[in-house]
């Protein structure tokens, strides 16, 4: 091999090298731009996790609440009952000595 074909097979594998390069460059620019909109959407679904969750604990808490309501409401409506009952024998036992 002489010094003129040597230097054209150098000069093939830099122009080899040299688009390489320029492929690998592409690539990682589309790969970064590809990892930008991923963080992007991460982001997003993260700020609706946040917002679920939010709303996920105040309609638990508005069901405690209503849970807690209800119980007072049952509990009153308890204590009434037994009132009406206390009436109602009181009246039974009026009855049977009348």
């Amino acid at each position: 091999m002489n010094i003129t074909e040597r230097l054209e097979n150098i000069e093939l594998k830099i122009r080899q090298l040299a688009l390489k390069q320029e492929r690998l460059q592409r690539e990682n620019a589309a790969l970064q731009t590809e990892n930008e909109q991923l963080k992007a959407g991460m982001d997003k679904q993260e700020a609706t996790v946040i917002a679920l969750k939010d709303k996920l604990e105040m309609a638990q808490r508005a069901l405690e609440e209503q849970a807690a309501a209800e119980d007072e409401q049952a509990a009153q409506l308890k204590q009434l009952i037994d009132q009406y009952i206390v009436e109602i024998d009181k009246c039974v036992e009026w009855l049977h000595h009348n």
